[in-house]
């Protein structure tokens, strides 16, 4: 998503609106209300720990013609919320993205439910390509939008310009967050959940969320595992007669954190922008593992091998960069990433196997599951831990994380490296 939101406003670039609190020239005109920062979606995070956290790649952003150099993306750990848990943000400074200069303006928030109709953008995935164009000129086919204002606590940026705020979900689903300044006039309204503008405003903060409406119940079929065997969950969830999309990832516990992606863009950011000008860099040299699309598994529209490896700023990330990049290969040099991902769709409660290597490391390994309804949208998830050991040790009863394969010199996970530092942030 914040791949998305920084390039989208060019795409769909208009007059200029009326003038606004952030530096000129970092601004691009959505519609003829609506303008966006291009620093959008650097400086509101979410900062509630929920049901299951993963720890990302730490992502960066560069783009060439705003001389931004790398600018760190500040989500290192990927979240999934219950229904009916409060989510609370917080929109502040970040390297790259100061908000000094909203202080005391007034602001307004919008809450967007991407997935009560099921679609591509919707596998659980907190990485929405949202159309901001779409959404302010009315004609999006989001079928869930609410406003929150004076009436919830959102009033202005503070002195410093920034601002705490929450959300509290009612249904499951993958939520876009748009803060917004108002310029001038009422601003944001959301009638019959659609949304208009009166007035001028200006998106200045974008984040994302997944929520889910309840855990699913995920079981290692097997106790004793060896790289090289197929892991087998029995996967069961509340959904009553309806088909689902289950999408399983299974990677080296504490590997993740370690590793870093940069999102390069290129050229001007202008109507005549292409996907040709962003390229994604990696600090890993592959994924080691299988990636497996049974009959050709559909989610909207999109066939979910196709999905593009983007940076792992999100769950849809995550799971693109495993079915996309995963390579069944012995080579064990360089630096890899030993993870493996299995997308089907069956009905609420099935098998889901995920194919290991006989060339992954010794260790623990985590899981997680997601479940969509491809009816409603409706989404469980559920995460976990197995083992897998050349001496057949028992799920979680393996050698320690640190035994580094069969030489028995791999890195503790744990090491985290440098950017360990970091990764609390949201």
């Amino acid at each position: 998503m914040a791949v998305a939101l920084v390039l989208v406003a060019p795409l769909a670039a208009t007059a200029p609106a009326a003038a606004t609190p952030v530096a000129e020239g970092q601004t691009t005109a959505v519609t003829e209300n609506v303008d966006i920062w291009n620093r959008s979606p650097l400086p509101l995070r979410t900062t509630t720990n929920g049901s299951t956290t993963v720890v990302a790649p730490r992502t960066f952003i560069n783009v060439e013609s705003a001389a931004t150099g790398d600018l760190p993306v500040n989500k290192r750990t990927l979240t999934v919320y219950d229904r009916n848990q409060t989510v609370n943000m917080s929109f502040e400074s970040r390297i790259g993205a100061g908000t000094t200069s909203l202080a005391g303006e007034e602001a307004q928030l919008l809450a967007v439910n991407l997935t009560a109709s099921p679609s591509a953008e919707g596998v659980g995935n907190g990485s929405v390509q949202m159309n901001l164009e779409r959404l302010f000129r009315n004609n999006s086919n989001v079928t869930s939008a609410e406003l929150l204002d004076d009436a919830e606590g959102v009033g202005t940026f503070d002195e410093d310009g920034e601002l705490d705020a929450s959300y509290t979900p009612e249904s499951s689903g993958a939520y876009a967050f748009v803060l917004v300044s108002v310029d001038d006039g009422p601003g944001v309204s959301v009638e019959n959940e659609s949304v208009a503008v009166d007035g001028n405003v200006t998106v200045v903060g974008v984040e994302q969320a997944l929520v889910r409406e309840d855990a699913s119940s995920v079981e290692p079929t097997e106790n004793r595992l060896n790289p090289g065997d197929n892991v087998t969950l029995d996967v069961e969830t509340d959904l009553e007669n309806e088909s689902a999309t289950h999408a399983v990832m299974l990677y080296r516990k504490g590997e993740l954190q370690r590793q870093s992606s940069t999102v390069r863009v290129t050229g001007e950011l202008n109507e005549s922008f292409s996907g040709e000008q962003v390229s994604v860099e990696t600090s890993w040299d592959r994924v080691s593992g299988v990636a497996t699309v049974e009959n050709d598994t559909i989610i909207g529209n999109t066939n979910v091998s196709n999905l593009r490896s983007i940076p792992a700023t999100g769950f849809a990330g995550l799971f693109g960069m495993v079915l996309s990049e995963a390579t069944a290969t012995g080579n064990t040099s360089g630096d890899v990433i030993h993870a493996s991902a299995t997308v089907t769709s069956d009905g609420p409660s099935t098998n889901v196997t995920v194919e290991t290597l006989d060339t992954w490391p010794n260790g623990a390994y985590e899981y997680v599951h997601v479940a969509v309804s491809n009816e409603t949208g409706t989404v469980y998830t559920d995460s976990g831990t197995v083992a897998l050991s050349q001496a057949g040790g028992q799920n979680g009863q393996g050698p320690p994380d640190n035994a580094g394969g069969p030489d028995g010199q791999g890195p503790p996970d744990d090491a985290g490296g440098p950017d360990d530092a970091e990764a609390d942030e949201e």
